[in-house]
């Protein structure tokens, strides 16, 4: 079987999940709740509902509304697309490089980087980056966001804050120094930096991030 109707089917239950839990959640606690969707659920088949409605009785202090948290999850899971909310990981990659060119130059220095450091490492680098993104300090858009495209890097990544870019390029230059010590680190940084402002028609972009 192809990926394809696999990832559309991944969405489709995002969207549903969205529309499911909006009545019951605001904007910051849904977009921890699909976070924990996407980490731990996503690839699971639909009757794992009752699972990941207790995860969040648990995590957001829910108890009291639980039957009717399921039932909606259940409702919206039989809805037609046009009645789904819109998927929160959702861009449009035609206007994607034109409309967010920061978020674009991250993406193109990062798969620069693994590139150059080779599957073995740049996989472990992937994960650590995965790892740190449970920490408190990281938000819940950025981490939903970076999860969603640490787990499908051949997708563009979705659009983010300056300031989440900059912080998740921080984080990846210390979590390289940790892998191969800051001399390495730094070279191999600067290298991807060189390639990828080579190839960049918006160089300012890159520039900007650093």
């Amino acid at each position: 079987m192809s990926p394809a109707p696999i990832n559309q089917s991944v969405q489709r239950r995002r969207r549903a999940i969205v529309t499911g839990l909006a009545p019951y959640m605001n904007e910051p606690v849904l977009l921890e709740a699909i976070s924990h969707w996407q980490l731990h659920y996503a690839e699971r088949p639909s009757f794992s509902l009752q699972g990941f409605v207790s995860d969040l009785c648990r995590l957001f202090d829910l108890g009291e509304r639980r039957h009717h948290i399921h039932m909606s999850l259940v409702q919206a899971m039989t809805l037609s697309d046009s009645e789904l909310a819109a998927d929160p990981l959702a861009n449009s990659n035609d206007s994607h490089t034109e409309a967010h060119p920061c978020t674009h130059a991250f993406q193109c220095l990062l798969q620069a980087l693994w590139q150059r450091l080779g599957k073995r490492a740049a996989t472990q680098l992937q994960l650590d980056l995965g790892a740190q993104l449970r920490q408190r300090s990281v938000r819940a858009e950025t981490r939903l966001t970076m999860e969603y495209w640490l787990q499908s890097p051949d997708k563009s990544l979705s659009p983010l804050p300056l300031a989440s870019l900059r912080d998740q390029l921080n984080r990846t230059y210390v979590l390289l120094c940790e892998q191969l010590g800051p001399v390495e680190a730094d070279q191999q940084l600067k290298a991807a930096y060189q390639a990828t402002l080579a190839r960049l028609d918006d160089k300012e972009a890159l520039q900007t991030l650093m």
